[in-house]
């Protein structure tokens, strides 16, 4: 054979093992995954467009959902790339394409999706995409909070490393006892005489289910462990006979109902898996029915560390969204059968009083709940002595004036606006004095609603007694009894 025909020969192999590796590359990418995915979206949309057509009336109507099923129809599914304010690009939403916005202050079209959940946002196949996501696709879980909700190089400081210490909501969570449980394991041991007088067993970051030993071995650790440690917001905890997950800031700020499954448009997500929030949406409008999925669901027994579930648990369960409930079934299902409780205590919700440094954190750490507290009923109502204390909005850099903004449900904020100012110091922007009236506006609708006031009232209360207790001795209504009781 002469040097050209080797020439030749080698050049049609060459040619021929190109063409084979584009064939190849083609037809991987003509059965791509991602392509399933997209083809499901498109269907799963001319469905739900086929049972609106069902109902509608009026043959403009129809003649419009025809046309938009044929548009759906005749999709093709296609490579999806969110080209992001610095630059750069992800393919995330290549296979979640039905995926909702995450919110308002955190655009996909700006920030994108890596930046909170990691991952690699280049790769269309699973398996890459998915690798180095922070928390395994749930960034709110406390372990990795500061890379995700607190932020990083890509974005700057998000929620830690703030100037202004409110703004460090990730730091300052590890000093709550909604993240620490610290309340439960200082309150128990005191109780079982192994700390005298109550104190604090943990450091900033600690959770008490990391506390070696808690009840120095005695028969009921385990049960201490199981059914007190290790549930609600930390990491991996799950409540004790219910569906509830726990992942940090994602237990508050993703609503989800009683089974954790999703009901949103992003066909990726199995519908029958627990683990979810109804939607791929944050919020700080957060109901009564979010709390209740770890709160008010029975009682623990101090004693032997058991957990008996309310008796109306399965009615609970099924409680009606926000939207649709009644003042009827929330006075049946906010707290467990036998507790007392004031009336604004259920026409609210629970964040409407419990504070954002109650919930969150103020930087210190506290050995039981009632230490932790921020307001107290003379904050919004006044005492016989004296009236709640006011705040005048005068400085864009309150925080007050910020958090009237994250919440669209509050009416605008302006300067000059009196707002009311906790005993220790808390400013709450839903509280607002309004023609020498105080007026609340709950947090998930924006309801408004008069605050009475003690002084010049019947009332006779001790100014310095302000436990629930104490309110409750005249203001008690009850399940059994709800017309019952004070105003």
């Amino acid at each position: 054979m002469t040097k050209r025909l080797r020439l030749i020969v080698l050049l049609g192999l060459a040619i021929i093992f190109c063409l084979t590796m584009v064939f190849l590359a083609i037809n991987s990418f003509s059965a791509s995954p991602w392509q399933d995915w997209q083809t499901k979206y498109f269907q799963a949309q001319i469905e739900e467009l086929q049972r609106t057509m069902s109902i509608v009336q009026g043959e403009e109507q129809v003649k419009k959902l025809e046309q938009e099923i044929k548009a759906w129809q005749d999709k093709k599914p296609a490579l999806q790339v969110i080209r992001l304010s610095n630059g750069r690009i992800e393919r995330c939403t290549t296979c979640h394409l039905g995926i909702e916005e995450i919110s308002a202050a955190h655009p996909s079209d700006s920030i994108g999706c890596t930046v909170c959940h990691g991952g690699n946002a280049l790769s269309v196949d699973e398996q890459t995409a998915h690798e180095g996501m922070y928390g395994g696709g749930h960034p709110g879980q406390l372990e990795v909070a500061r890379l995700s909700c607190g932020g990083n190089s890509e974005v700057g400081q998000c929620h830690s490393g703030n100037r202004q210490e409110a703004d460090n909501q990730v730091d300052l969570l590890t000093t709550a006892l909604m993240a620490s449980k610290g309340g439960e394991l200082s309150m128990t041991r005191y109780m079982h005489g192994l700390d005298i007088p109550p104190r604090v067993l943990l450091d900033p970051g600690e959770t008490a289910a990391d506390f070696p030993a808690p009840f120095n071995q005695r028969g009921e650790e385990p049960k201490f462990q199981q059914n007190c440690l290790a549930v609600c917001h930390l990491t991996g905890g799950e409540l004790l006979g219910q569906e509830v997950q726990a992942n940090g800031c994602e237990s508050c700020h993703v609503l989800s109902n009683p089974q954790h499954t999703y009901e949103g448009k992003d066909v990726t997500i199995p519908r029958s898996k627990s683990g979810y929030g109804m939607s791929h949406s944050l919020t700080v409008q957060i109901p009564y029915t979010q709390c209740n999925q770890c709160h008010n669901q029975g009682d623990y027994k101090v004693d032997t560390m058991d957990f008996i579930p309310r008796s109306d648990l399965d009615r609970v369960k099924s409680s009606p969204p926000p939207d649709k409930e009644s003042l009827e079934t929330r006075w049946q299902n906010v707290y467990s059968p036998g507790l007392v409780f004031t009336k604004c205590e259920v026409n609210l919700d629970c964040v409407d009083c419990h504070t954002r440094q109650e919930t969150m954190g103020d930087g210190e750490m506290y050995s039981s709940e009632w230490k932790a507290l921020k307001i107290q009923c003379r904050d919004c109502h006044g005492s016989t002595v004296s009236k709640p204390i006011e705040w005048e909005i005068t400085d864009k850099s309150d925080m007050a004036w910020v958090e009237a903004r994250i919440n669209p449900a509050f009416p605008s904020l302006e300067m000059g606006d009196v707002i009311l100012k906790t005993a220790k110091g808390e400013e709450l922007a839903y509280v607002r004095q309004e023609d020498g009236k105080w007026f609340s506006y709950r947090k998930t609708n924006g309801e408004k609603y008069l605050i009475p006031q003690v002084i010049d009232s019947q009332c006779r209360q001790d100014p310095d007694k302000q436990s629930s207790d104490d309110c409750h001795k005249c203001h008690d209504v009850s399940k059994d009894k709800p017309s019952s009781g004070g105003e």
